[in-house]
């Protein structure tokens, strides 16, 4: 986070100009906003005056006529307050949407530019909590802070010099007062920030463990762990509920003190007020519009202190937000970087070496060559560095040392969008998004045409189950699809893979999810489709190993030995431990298929 509870509780200034800069292009909006404003500022300003000229020269003259007036234009002034809040309400309404719509957006899109480490180390829930539950407080400042600081200053400065006008010694004992509401209000100014940052920080961990729940509710279940996830909930939201009522505590604190000095002014007028009236110095009338503008005296000073608690709440949002927005990806296009075209000569590892956190290295001096149309399987130990290779081959991260060359250029040579354009992936564990499975499978390519789609799924397997479905290609998946097997969801991510052509195809683990009848019709596909093109391997079974072109040996980081199947089984111990323990059992099972 930006800052923790027990840290700097000032309001930071650039953060709260930066949150208002997002009001900018809206200037029609926003005069229109402003201009209903002032009428209604306007309006609640002559309402005691009118009510002091309809007492003093309409009652107590006996002028009738002065009186009805008065109440024709007091109707009138109301209805104009009535028509401007409809509007002002409108026009905010759509400056704070639109404001929030496109930083949403602007988040958004900052997202999908981060590397996947920020993933890697962020939650889901984190993340999503700060584009949804943080908007809302960023939207009031926005809107109706703005416009309400105004109206209560016009007022404050408007009931000022009115008081001062009616009489100057009542209007300076109710202006002593002022200041001991704002002393009020700055008091409570170093508890509310750490209070709104505690409660933003708590609804973010009830928002990433809501979406952790419903994601792994699968393993909850499987595990009968229902009960004690319920219970670790119920203490995110204590924390939450601690947090919240911590911030009404200080509100409540607030409030007794503001309506205290509220009374004393009453007090005031009462007493001073009821004197000069016995004196004879001061008209009923004036006494009875001091007591209604004490409340426009008092409640913008409120409100005020009041709104420095919105704002503050809005700050802590907005520290939150700018600090995704500022964070710069750690892999970018370098300046200068240019489109590589399609991919004819091989890809090369030199001396790459690499570490995730900086201390401890995860690849080391790690160099091969894989031609074109080959394909190379990676073998090893859990741990070893083989899906680290692949995700440095898909530029998610760069090496510490060393270069990895595609058609003899640097990989930080060129566009991001050239390179993975460029490669297919297939995973262990396939994401599918929600929606057909037609949409799915032509993710990369979402032009594609249907006879393609259809191919590609032909190609994959995956066209038999799919037709058998009832709504065959038009099947709702629902997000990650649920709906259908590993298997068949690792079937639809190989379909989308081959569907967008890749010179480089990338299977970490991609037919794990498969029984050996249908993997076996994978790689009588793959036969013919790997020869245009480079296919890295993640071996789990020996039928993607021993047709490999090259098999690389990973042990703790670096290439222990190179070869074919049958060079290794003789000349690595690790491979032929690796074939007896892993390979071994699935070769019976291949038999019986072949």
């Amino acid at each position: 986070m930006a800052n923790s509870p027990d840290s700097d509780t000032r309001t930071p200034p650039h953060v709260l100009w930066r949150g208002l800069s997002l009001l900018r292009g809206r200037r029609r909006l926003l005069a229109g906003a402003l201009l209903t404003t002032l009428v209604i500022s306007a309006g609640q300003l002559a309402g005691p005056k009118l009510k002091q000229i309809g007492i003093d020269d309409g009652i107590r003259a006996g002028d009738a006529r002065l009186l009805g007036w008065v109440v024709v234009v007091a109707l009138g002034v109301h209805l104009a307050t009535v028509v401007a809040g409809y509007f002002q309400a409108s026009l905010l309404n759509r400056i704070g949407q639109d404001a929030i719509h496109d930083l949403r957006l602007r988040l958004f899109d900052h997202l999908q530019a981060q590397s996947l480490d920020y993933y890697e180390r962020e939650q889901p829930g984190q993340i999503i909590s700060r584009i949804l539950n943080d908007m809302d407080a960023i939207n009031e400042l926005l809107t109706s802070t703005v416009t309400a600081l105004l109206a209560d200053v016009v007022v404050l400065v408007g009931t000022s010099v009115i008081l001062f006008r009616y009489h100057t010694g009542l209007a300076l004992a109710i202006h002593f007062l002022i200041p001991l509401m704002f002393l009020l209000g700055w008091a409570f100014r170093t508890r509310v920030h750490a209070t709104f940052m505690r409660a933003r920080q708590t609804i973010a961990a009830v928002t990433a463990r809501l979406h952790e729940s419903v994601a792994g509710m699968r393993v909850i279940q499987g595990f009968a762990r229902e009960h004690r996830s319920c219970e670790e909930f119920g203490q995110l939201l204590q924390e939450d509920r601690d947090a919240n009522m911590a911030g009404a505590t200080v509100f409540a604190t607030l409030s007794p003190g503001v309506e205290l000095i509220n009374a004393l002014g009453i007090c005031i007028v009462f007493w001073y007020g009821g004197l000069l009236i016995l004196r004879g110095e001061l008209a009923i009338g004036v006494a009875v519009a001091f007591i209604l503008y004490l409340n426009h005296l008092f409640d913008p000073v409120r409100r005020l202190s009041e709104m420095f608690a919105t704002v503050q709440r809005a700050v802590v949002a907005l520290e939150r937000v700018f600090e995704v927005l500022d964070r710069k990806p750690t892999v970018t296009n370098a300046p200068g970087a240019v489109s590589i075209p399609p991919l004819r000569d091989g890809v090369e590892f030199r001396g790459v070496c690499f570490s995730y956190d900086g201390a401890r290295e995860i690849l080391r001096d790690v160099s091969f060559r894989a031609g074109f149309g080959e394909t190379v399987a990676l073998v090893g130990p859990t741990g070893a560095g083989k899906s680290t290779i692949l995700k440095l081959l898909a530029r998610f991260y760069d090496p510490q040392a060393g270069e990895i060359l595609l058609d003899g250029r640097d990989l930080r040579s060129v566009t991001l969008e050239s390179l993975r354009r460029q490669i297919g992936f297939v995973p262990q564990e396939p994401f599918l998004f929600a929606g057909s499975l037609r949409d799915n499978i032509r993710y990369g390519r979402p032009d594609a045409p249907d006879a393609e789609v259809e191919r590609a799924a032909r190609l994959a397997q995956a066209h038999d189950f799919i037709a058998a479905l009832p709504e065959g290609y038009d099947t709702d998946v629902h997000e990650r699809g649920v709906r259908l097997s590993g298997g068949q969801r690792q079937l639809i991510a190989f379909a989308r893979a081959l569907l967008v052509n890749p010179r480089i195809l990338i299977l970490d683990e991609a037919t794990s999810s498969v029984d050996p009848f249908t993997e076996k019709r994978i790689q009588d596909a793959l036969r013919v489709l790997l020869r245009d093109r480079i296919a890295f391997v993640i071996a789990h079974r020996l039928s993607t190993v021993v047709h490999a072109d090259q098999i690389l040996v990973v042990q703790d980081g670096g290439i222990a030995a190179r070869g074919r199947h049958e060079e290794l089984l003789y000349s690595c111990s690790l491979y032929r431990a690796l074939y007896e323990r892993r390979f071994q059992d699935t070769a019976e099972e291949e038999a019986v298929v072949a």
